[in-house]
């Protein structure tokens, strides 16, 4: 079994599961490879959740990607109709959710908006859940009524869309410095689990050292 099997079947077992797994496997192996599964961190309750998910519903995955890729060029380039690529979206991630909990939808939402993170959701790897990034967020937290329309015909009256542009410059500053206030308490919250899966994984190993050594 080469190593991204050995890493691919870790990040497919139960939660409980991971942390003794992983050390095992590590222990059968030597250098690099030892090194590598050695530092493989456990992953939160809803990346695992997303990682099943990707194994046991991979069409459905592929069938939300796809559809979020048609609402990302209806949203952006006008291409087809914006009120069909949205249910289609919509109808697609309420099924995910649904197989796999409300704990997926935040990683679907992320991978949505950007090839990167589809990516690495694809991968069923997932250490902890996505952050949505990308202007592709913004646009969805833009209302429809707000989004700047293609061009009309002239004789539309000139200060009513000025007045919708204004608008929706407002909406988009709004939606900017919301992101940044997320991401800023994000930032805090992912450095505070990091520190106690630190302190947990080093308790951890102090105990497996004493259990052996009492052996």
């Amino acid at each position: 079994m080469t190593v991204d099997e050995i890493i691919d079947r870790l990040y497919s077992l139960p939660l409980a599961e991971f942390t003794a797994a992983r050390n095992e496997a590590a222990a059968g192996l030597s250098g690099e490879d030892r090194t590598r599964v050695k530092a493989l961190r456990k992953p939160t309750a809803a990346a695992a959740a997303v990682n099943q998910l990707v194994r046991e519903h991979r069409e459905d995955v592929d069938t939300f990607l796809s559809a979020s890729a048609g609402l990302r060029d209806a949203q952006v380039a006008g291409k087809g109709s914006l009120e069909d690529a949205t249910r289609q979206q919509r109808d697609a991630l309420a099924r995910l959710v649904k197989a796999g909990g409300e704990a997926v939808r935040q990683s679907l939402l992320a991978a949505a908006v950007d090839e990167d993170a589809a990516n690495e959701l694809l991968a069923g790897r997932l250490e902890r859940e996505l952050e949505p990034r990308g202007f592709g967020t913004l646009l969805s937290q833009i209302k429809p009524s707000a989004r700047p329309a293609r061009a009309k015909p002239a004789k539309r009256d000139d200060r009513e869309a000025r007045a919708k542009l204004n608008e929706a410059k407002q909406e988009l500053s709004a939606a900017e410095a919301e992101e940044r206030q997320a991401r800023r308490r994000w930032e805090q919250t992912q450095n505070e689990l990091d520190k106690a899966r630190i302190a947990f994984e080093n308790a951890e190993r102090r105990w497996e050292r004493s259990r052996n050594s009492s052996s």
